[in-house]
């Protein structure tokens, strides 16, 4: 009797246990495709006016502002500033995110493409070969 008593007493916790980590098992599953999930477009508020300075080959800086738009359209106005002259170029298009859903690439007319990095509250230039960020070089969002 108590060795039938105990049998089923090791039962009992067996299959608890194998309950447990069923439960467990799947947690990690859900857990998992949400992560894969967090993207700077999915995730962050990234719509909005952007300001800033962009390096410049031949000039002093680039006073820049972009505005992206929900319908994946932008805004840009730079100032090139050369000593005590400026020049102002304004450009419109169309912007794209990359595979990984954190870096935008805004393409105007022929002369203007650059790459971004989106991070809270701010885009982050991206050299030519959009693999290194140029830190200096951060638009914030107004």
């Amino acid at each position: 009797m108590r060795k039938n008593l105990f049998l089923a007493g090791l039962l009992i916790i067996g299959l608890i246990s194998c309950k447990k980590q069923q439960e467990d098992t799947e947690d990690t599953q859900v857990s998992t495709e949400f992560v894969d999930e967090h993207t700077a477009q999915k995730s962050l508020d990234w719509r909005g006016e952007y300001q800033g300075v962009l390096p410049c080959a031949d000039c002093d800086e680039i006073k820049t502002t972009i505005v992206l738009n929900p319908n994946q359209t932008f805004y840009s106005k730079q100032e090139y500033i050369k000593g005590s002259k400026s020049e102002i170029f304004e450009s419109n298009g169309n912007f794209s995110w990359d595979e990984t859903g954190f870096i935008i690439t805004i393409q105007g007319d022929e002369r203007f493409r650059r790459s971004f990095k989106v991070v809270e509250n701010a885009i982050i230039y991206l050299n030519n070969e959009r693999d290194k960020t140029v830190t200096d070089y951060r638009l914030t969002k107004r």
